[in-house]
């Protein structure tokens, strides 16, 4: 039926029709005083994110992200937008940063964004729910294990997860690259892993070159997995893990035992403490830079684009034997400039002798060779 008096628009029924055209009229009528029909909150977020997913500037991992933040909202889902406070709002979400701060702070953000949205498209929005105060969170500073920490690590996991913890802290991929790594991403004679623009971050595909050791270690789990699977590191039944399936029934108990286990000076807390699946890109990329390798190489490795800033300034943590031996490399630089300096310039006459103890002004022995002895860098 068309809409009187509108007769580019047609609807199916005429009851249909005539209920909009009232609506027209009244739209038209009231001009910038009209406020739209009320709709749900989740009908609010599911046109938002259908709206982000048409635009083409939407990063998949940005998709993923919105997504995620609004599975928690699903409480309110149908909450009209115009009945939404926010003693409510506020109290659930209080509750949820009590377990989950970061996540929650995430959430709350993504709440605020589409009630803005709704009423800028004309939904009538509490401004006490766009008034709470926003959630605070410090992130967790990053660490990095060594090469003998991480090995201890994976020896308290099963068969099954070893080297999937061991390859993530060498190569630094993302959880999510683990999880849906399959067999067509790997070419092991030419020591190379593809990474699809699916599961890149940056939504651009890059590939990396496997060390030996690495490759070693996948040739292991491709026949160490369950039998007939395509994913690279499966559940032992050869299903695709997710992250908390993971974390309950492997990552926990692996930390949970190396903490126990942990071998260290009496008052200091283990490596292992709190100790984040994430944090294994953090191991990846300091063990890079141990070993010399260039920033860029080490960023682009681990799927960053913009040269080795973020690699340096987040990923890059310096190791207790590393700093010793840059100390030892300063001490060598002192000791030769001195050696040379006092070489040149100081002469015995400066330090007169005692003969009594047989020693100058600078405590060096010269009853052994009275033209000169050089002892000051030997003692």
């Amino acid at each position: 039926m068309r809409v009187s008096p509108f007769p580019a628009k047609t609807l199916p029924t005429k009851a249909a029709a005539d209920k909009h055209a009232l609506e027209l009229l009244l739209r038209r009528s009231e001009g910038d005083r009209y406020v739209e029909k009320a709709t749900t909150l989740g009908q609010e977020i599911e046109a938002w994110l259908d709206r982000k997913r048409a635009r083409s500037d939407t990063r998949p991992a940005t998709m993923r992200f919105y997504e995620q933040s609004s599975l928690i909202w699903k409480e309110f889902a149908a909450v009209r937008v115009p009945a939404l406070r926010r003693a409510p709002v506020e109290d659930f979400i209080a509750k949820r940063a009590a377990e989950h701060r970061r996540a929650a702070k995430n959430e709350l953000e993504f709440l605020k964004r589409v009630l803005r949205d709704a009423r800028g498209r004309g939904q009538r929005v509490d401004e006490g729910v766009l008034a709470i105060a926003p959630i605070s969170h410090v992130a967790r500073e990053g660490k990095a294990l060594t090469v003998d920490q991480l090995y201890e690590l994976a020896s308290w996991t099963a068969e099954h997860s070893k080297r999937l913890v061991l390859l993530a802290g060498m190569v630094g991929q993302r959880q999510r690259v683990w999880f849906e790594m399959t067999d067509d991403m790997l070419d092991l004679k030419a020591g190379t892993l593809a990474i699809p623009a699916r599961l890149a971050k940056n939504g651009k595909p890059h590939q990396i070159f496997l060390t030996p050791t690495e490759v070693g270690l996948f040739r292991e789990q491709l026949v160490a997995r369950a039998p007939g699977a395509v994913l690279v590191f499966p559940t032992p039944t050869g299903r695709q893990w997710t992250e908390s399936a993971f974390r309950q029934r492997v990552w926990s108990k692996a930390i949970a035992a190396a903490a126990k286990n942990d071998e260290r000076p009496a008052g200091r807390p283990s490596v292992f403490e709190r100790f984040t699946f994430h944090m294994l890109r953090h191991t990846a990329g300091s063990l890079m830079a141990r070993a010399g390798m260039d920033p860029a190489v080490a960023s682009e490795r681990l799927g960053h684009t913009d040269g080795g800033a973020l690699f340096l300034r987040t990923y890059r943590h310096l190791y207790e034997a590393e700093k010793r031996t840059q100390a030892l490399r300063l001490e060598d630089l002192i000791r030769a400039s001195l050696d040379e300096s006092w070489t040149e310039d100081v002469t015995d006459a400066d330090f007169p002798l005692n003969e009594a103890t047989g020693t100058d002004g600078r405590g060096w022995d010269r009853t052994s060779d009275p033209s000169r002895v050089k002892r000051v860098l030997s003692r």
